[in-house]
Protein backbone atom coordinates (compact mmCIF):
# COMPACT_ATOMS: atom_id res chain seq x y z
CA UNK A 1 0.00 0.00 0.00
CA UNK A 2 1.12 3.55 -0.60
CA UNK A 3 1.78 5.30 2.74
CA UNK A 4 -0.70 8.18 2.61
CA UNK A 5 -3.42 9.80 0.51
CA UNK A 6 -5.67 12.83 0.79
CA UNK A 7 -9.34 13.67 0.30
CA UNK A 8 -9.95 17.38 -0.26
CA UNK A 9 -13.45 18.82 -0.15
CA UNK A 10 -13.19 22.08 -2.09
CA UNK A 11 -15.38 24.98 -1.06
CA UNK A 12 -16.79 26.16 -4.42
CA UNK A 13 -17.02 29.73 -3.14
CA UNK A 14 -13.33 29.91 -2.19
CA UNK A 15 -10.63 30.70 -4.76
CA UNK A 16 -9.28 27.55 -6.38
CA UNK A 17 -5.77 28.97 -6.10
CA UNK A 18 -6.01 28.23 -2.36
CA UNK A 19 -6.58 24.53 -3.03
CA UNK A 20 -3.90 24.55 -5.73
CA UNK A 21 -1.39 25.85 -3.19
CA UNK A 22 -2.36 23.09 -0.76
CA UNK A 23 -2.00 20.42 -3.48
CA UNK A 24 1.40 21.82 -4.46
CA UNK A 25 2.57 21.64 -0.86
CA UNK A 26 1.33 18.05 -0.43
CA UNK A 27 3.09 17.06 -3.66
CA UNK A 28 6.33 18.60 -2.44
CA UNK A 29 6.12 17.08 1.03
CA UNK A 30 4.86 13.57 0.20
CA UNK A 31 6.29 13.09 -3.30
CA UNK A 32 3.02 13.32 -5.25
CA UNK A 33 0.72 11.16 -3.10
CA UNK A 34 -2.75 10.08 -4.34
CA UNK A 35 -5.12 13.03 -3.92
CA UNK A 36 -8.84 13.05 -4.68
CA UNK A 37 -10.70 16.34 -4.79
CA UNK A 38 -14.41 16.97 -4.87
CA UNK A 39 -15.32 20.20 -6.63
CA UNK A 40 -18.88 21.38 -7.21
CA UNK A 41 -18.64 22.46 -10.85
CA UNK A 42 -22.28 23.53 -10.75
CA UNK A 43 -21.34 26.42 -8.47
CA UNK A 44 -17.88 27.08 -9.88
CA UNK A 45 -17.05 25.74 -13.39
CA UNK A 46 -13.39 26.74 -13.10
CA UNK A 47 -10.89 23.88 -13.35
CA UNK A 48 -7.88 23.33 -11.13
CA UNK A 49 -4.91 24.58 -13.10
CA UNK A 50 -1.68 22.60 -13.51
CA UNK A 51 -3.25 19.43 -12.07
CA UNK A 52 -0.66 16.66 -11.75
CA UNK A 53 -1.42 13.03 -12.60
CA UNK A 54 -1.70 12.02 -8.94
CA UNK A 55 -4.74 14.29 -8.48
CA UNK A 56 -8.18 12.95 -9.38
CA UNK A 57 -11.53 14.76 -9.45
CA UNK A 58 -14.86 13.20 -8.50
CA UNK A 59 -17.06 12.77 -11.59
CA UNK A 60 -19.91 13.32 -11.67
CA UNK A 61 -19.74 15.85 -8.86
CA UNK A 62 -22.33 16.21 -6.11
CA UNK A 63 -24.38 19.40 -5.94
CA UNK A 64 -23.37 20.46 -2.46
CA UNK A 65 -24.97 22.78 0.06
CA UNK A 66 -23.54 24.15 3.29
CA UNK A 67 -24.22 22.00 6.39
CA UNK A 68 -26.03 19.43 4.25
CA UNK A 69 -25.72 15.69 3.70
CA UNK A 70 -24.53 16.41 0.18
CA UNK A 71 -21.12 17.18 1.75
CA UNK A 72 -21.07 13.66 3.21
CA UNK A 73 -21.97 12.21 -0.20
CA UNK A 74 -19.16 14.17 -1.83
CA UNK A 75 -16.63 13.00 0.75
CA UNK A 76 -17.70 9.34 0.48
CA UNK A 77 -17.48 9.44 -3.32
CA UNK A 78 -13.99 10.92 -3.06
CA UNK A 79 -12.97 8.31 -0.48
CA UNK A 80 -14.35 5.53 -2.65
CA UNK A 81 -12.32 6.81 -5.61
CA UNK A 82 -9.19 7.07 -3.47
CA UNK A 83 -9.48 3.41 -2.43
CA UNK A 84 -10.57 1.97 -5.77
CA UNK A 85 -7.08 1.88 -7.27
CA UNK A 86 -4.51 -0.91 -7.31
CA UNK A 87 -2.33 0.75 -4.66
CA UNK A 88 -4.64 2.36 -2.08
CA UNK A 89 -3.13 4.40 0.76
CA UNK A 90 -2.57 3.01 4.23
CA UNK A 91 -3.69 6.36 5.69
CA UNK A 92 -5.87 9.17 4.39
CA UNK A 93 -6.32 12.71 5.67
CA UNK A 94 -9.62 14.54 5.14
CA UNK A 95 -9.02 18.21 4.31
CA UNK A 96 -10.62 21.40 3.08
CA UNK A 97 -8.86 23.89 0.85
CA UNK A 98 -8.31 26.22 3.82
CA UNK A 99 -6.29 23.60 5.76
CA UNK A 100 -2.52 23.54 5.65
CA UNK A 101 0.18 21.21 7.06
CA UNK A 102 2.11 22.55 10.03
CA UNK A 103 4.50 19.64 10.56
CA UNK A 104 7.08 18.12 8.20
CA UNK A 105 6.14 14.98 6.28
CA UNK A 106 8.64 12.87 8.23
CA UNK A 107 6.97 13.69 11.56
CA UNK A 108 3.45 13.15 10.18
CA UNK A 109 4.36 9.72 8.80
CA UNK A 110 6.29 8.73 11.94
CA UNK A 111 3.29 9.64 14.11
CA UNK A 112 0.86 7.68 11.93
CA UNK A 113 3.15 4.66 11.60
CA UNK A 114 3.60 4.43 15.37
CA UNK A 115 0.02 5.12 16.47
CA UNK A 116 -2.10 2.35 18.00
CA UNK A 117 -5.28 3.90 16.59
CA UNK A 118 -7.15 3.28 13.34
CA UNK A 119 -8.55 6.80 13.24
CA UNK A 120 -7.87 10.16 14.84
CA UNK A 121 -11.33 11.67 15.05
CA UNK A 122 -13.07 13.53 17.85
CA UNK A 123 -16.07 11.32 18.73
CA UNK A 124 -18.08 12.48 21.72
CA UNK A 125 -21.06 10.42 22.79
CA UNK A 126 -24.28 12.33 22.11
CA UNK A 127 -27.23 11.55 24.37
CA UNK A 128 -30.03 13.32 26.21
CA UNK A 129 -27.67 14.35 28.99
CA UNK A 130 -24.87 16.82 28.28
CA UNK A 131 -21.78 15.17 26.84
CA UNK A 132 -18.65 15.64 28.93
CA UNK A 133 -16.34 18.59 28.44
CA UNK A 134 -13.30 17.36 26.55
CA UNK A 135 -10.61 20.03 26.14
CA UNK A 136 -7.88 19.22 23.64
CA UNK A 137 -4.53 20.96 23.53
CA UNK A 138 -4.95 21.52 19.78
CA UNK A 139 -8.17 23.46 20.35
CA UNK A 140 -8.29 26.62 22.46
CA UNK A 141 -11.91 26.28 23.56
CA UNK A 142 -14.44 23.47 23.93
CA UNK A 143 -16.15 22.65 20.65
CA UNK A 144 -18.32 25.66 19.80
CA UNK A 145 -18.67 26.53 23.46
CA UNK A 146 -20.62 25.05 26.39
CA UNK A 147 -23.96 25.01 24.54
CA UNK A 148 -22.70 22.59 21.90
CA UNK A 149 -23.76 19.37 23.73
CA UNK A 150 -27.37 20.51 23.98
CA UNK A 151 -27.34 21.74 20.39
CA UNK A 152 -26.06 18.50 18.90
CA UNK A 153 -28.49 16.42 20.92
CA UNK A 154 -31.40 18.39 19.48
CA UNK A 155 -29.82 18.28 16.05
CA UNK A 156 -29.12 14.56 15.74
CA UNK A 157 -31.45 12.84 18.21
CA UNK A 158 -34.80 14.41 17.42
CA UNK A 159 -37.56 13.72 14.93
CA UNK A 160 -39.63 16.18 12.96
CA UNK A 161 -43.38 15.91 13.36
CA UNK A 162 -46.13 18.00 11.82
CA UNK A 163 -49.07 18.57 14.16
CA UNK A 164 -52.27 20.65 13.99
CA UNK A 165 -51.84 24.09 15.51
CA UNK A 166 -54.16 26.96 16.41
CA UNK A 167 -52.59 30.41 16.14
CA UNK A 168 -53.29 33.32 18.46
CA UNK A 169 -55.78 34.56 15.89
CA UNK A 170 -57.55 31.19 16.08
CA UNK A 171 -56.43 30.16 12.65
CA UNK A 172 -55.84 26.50 11.94
CA UNK A 173 -52.42 25.54 10.56
CA UNK A 174 -49.82 22.76 10.62
CA UNK A 175 -46.64 23.28 12.58
CA UNK A 176 -43.36 21.32 12.45
CA UNK A 177 -41.87 20.48 15.83
CA UNK A 178 -38.53 18.91 16.67
CA UNK A 179 -39.26 16.30 19.32
CA UNK A 180 -36.52 14.76 21.47
CA UNK A 181 -38.39 12.81 24.14
CA UNK A 182 -37.94 9.02 23.81
CA UNK A 183 -41.73 8.66 23.73
CA UNK A 184 -41.73 10.39 20.34
CA UNK A 185 -38.37 9.27 18.97
CA UNK A 186 -38.67 5.54 19.77
CA UNK A 187 -38.61 3.59 16.53
CA UNK A 188 -37.81 6.67 14.44
CA UNK A 189 -34.07 7.02 15.05
CA UNK A 190 -31.28 4.66 13.91
CA UNK A 191 -29.66 4.76 17.36
CA UNK A 192 -30.06 2.04 19.98
CA UNK A 193 -28.32 0.95 23.18
CA UNK A 194 -25.89 -0.96 20.96
CA UNK A 195 -25.55 1.68 18.22
CA UNK A 196 -24.76 5.11 19.67
CA UNK A 197 -24.71 8.60 18.19
CA UNK A 198 -21.37 10.40 18.22
CA UNK A 199 -20.35 13.94 17.29
CA UNK A 200 -17.28 16.14 17.00
CA UNK A 201 -15.07 18.14 14.69
CA UNK A 202 -15.73 17.41 11.02
CA UNK A 203 -12.10 16.90 9.95
CA UNK A 204 -10.06 13.80 10.74
CA UNK A 205 -7.52 11.24 9.52
CA UNK A 206 -7.85 7.46 9.44
CA UNK A 207 -6.33 4.31 8.02
CA UNK A 208 -7.57 1.93 5.32
CA UNK A 209 -9.57 -0.18 7.78
CA UNK A 210 -11.57 2.86 8.85
CA UNK A 211 -11.97 3.93 5.22
CA UNK A 212 -13.51 0.57 4.32
CA UNK A 213 -15.85 0.82 7.32
CA UNK A 214 -17.09 4.21 6.05
CA UNK A 215 -17.53 3.00 2.47
CA UNK A 216 -19.31 -0.19 3.54
CA UNK A 217 -21.63 1.55 6.02
CA UNK A 218 -22.70 4.08 3.39
CA UNK A 219 -23.95 1.29 1.14
CA UNK A 220 -25.39 -1.05 3.78
CA UNK A 221 -26.84 1.14 6.57
CA UNK A 222 -29.66 2.84 4.71
CA UNK A 223 -31.45 3.88 7.91
CA UNK A 224 -28.44 5.84 9.13
CA UNK A 225 -28.01 7.57 5.77
CA UNK A 226 -31.73 8.41 5.61
CA UNK A 227 -31.63 9.94 9.10
CA UNK A 228 -28.59 12.10 8.46
CA UNK A 229 -30.13 13.40 5.25
CA UNK A 230 -32.66 15.20 7.44
CA UNK A 231 -30.35 16.88 9.97
CA UNK A 232 -28.32 20.07 10.02
CA UNK A 233 -24.51 19.75 9.88
CA UNK A 234 -24.35 15.96 9.43
CA UNK A 235 -20.60 16.31 8.80
CA UNK A 236 -20.18 16.79 12.57
CA UNK A 237 -21.75 13.43 13.39
CA UNK A 238 -22.11 10.98 10.49
CA UNK A 239 -18.50 9.78 10.13
CA UNK A 240 -18.08 9.87 13.90
CA UNK A 241 -21.13 7.65 14.38
CA UNK A 242 -20.01 5.18 11.71
CA UNK A 243 -16.49 4.84 13.11
CA UNK A 244 -17.59 5.02 16.75
CA UNK A 245 -19.77 1.94 16.22
CA UNK A 246 -17.45 0.02 13.87
CA UNK A 247 -16.36 -3.27 15.37
CA UNK A 248 -12.66 -3.67 16.02
CA UNK A 249 -11.59 -0.09 15.31
CA UNK A 250 -9.56 1.87 17.85
CA UNK A 251 -10.23 5.60 17.83
CA UNK A 252 -8.34 8.56 19.27
CA UNK A 253 -10.23 11.65 20.43
CA UNK A 254 -7.49 13.88 19.00
CA UNK A 255 -8.06 14.65 15.28
CA UNK A 256 -4.50 16.03 15.01
CA UNK A 257 -5.99 19.27 13.70
CA UNK A 258 -5.33 22.72 15.19
CA UNK A 259 -8.33 25.06 15.46
CA UNK A 260 -9.00 28.19 17.50
CA UNK A 261 -12.66 28.64 18.50
CA UNK A 262 -12.09 31.57 20.86
CA UNK A 263 -13.72 34.05 18.46
CA UNK A 264 -17.11 32.34 18.79
CA UNK A 265 -19.62 31.85 15.99
CA UNK A 266 -19.87 29.07 13.43
CA UNK A 267 -16.29 29.22 12.16
CA UNK A 268 -12.88 29.04 13.82
CA UNK A 269 -10.54 31.97 13.90
CA UNK A 270 -8.63 32.85 10.73
CA UNK A 271 -5.07 32.07 11.75
CA UNK A 272 -2.44 34.79 11.46
CA UNK A 273 1.22 35.33 12.21
CA UNK A 274 0.59 35.74 15.98
CA UNK A 275 -0.72 32.15 16.05
CA UNK A 276 2.50 30.62 14.69
CA UNK A 277 4.08 29.90 18.14
CA UNK A 278 0.99 27.89 19.16
CA UNK A 279 1.06 26.00 15.87
CA UNK A 280 4.72 25.16 16.49
CA UNK A 281 4.02 23.86 20.01
CA UNK A 282 0.96 21.88 18.94
CA UNK A 283 1.18 18.18 18.11
CA UNK A 284 -1.37 18.71 15.32
CA UNK A 285 -0.42 17.80 11.76
CA UNK A 286 -2.67 20.34 10.02
CA UNK A 287 -4.27 23.64 11.01
CA UNK A 288 -7.32 25.54 9.86
CA UNK A 289 -8.38 28.08 8.80
CA UNK A 290 -5.94 30.19 6.83
CA UNK A 291 -6.93 33.21 4.79
CA UNK A 292 -6.13 33.50 1.11
CA UNK A 293 -3.97 35.02 -0.13
CA UNK A 294 -1.58 34.59 2.76
CA UNK A 295 0.49 37.39 4.15
CA UNK A 296 4.21 36.96 3.38
CA UNK A 297 4.94 36.40 7.08
CA UNK A 298 2.43 33.53 7.39
CA UNK A 299 3.57 31.98 4.10
CA UNK A 300 7.18 32.04 5.27
CA UNK A 301 6.25 30.54 8.66
CA UNK A 302 4.29 27.74 6.97
CA UNK A 303 7.27 26.96 4.78
CA UNK A 304 9.51 26.69 7.84
CA UNK A 305 7.05 24.52 9.78
CA UNK A 306 6.76 21.96 7.00
CA UNK A 307 10.47 21.89 6.15
CA UNK A 308 12.02 21.30 9.56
Amino acid sequence: MTPIGFVILINPFSPLSQTERLIGTLNRMFDHPPIVCHHDFGKNPQLIESRSLNVQLVHPHVNTKWADFSCIEAAVKALNLLYSGDNPPKWFIYLSGSDFPIKPASQIMDDLDSTIFDAHIEHLLVHRRAIPHLPLKNRLIAHRGPDWPRAVNGRYQSVSMRIPWITRRFQFTMRTLQLQHPFFTAGHLPFTRQFNCFGGEAWFCANHRAAQAIIESYTTNAALVAHFRTVLCPEESYFHTVLGNASGLRLSQDPLRYMDWTVGGNHPKILAVEDIPRLTDSNAHFARKFAHPLTPEVAEAQEELTSL
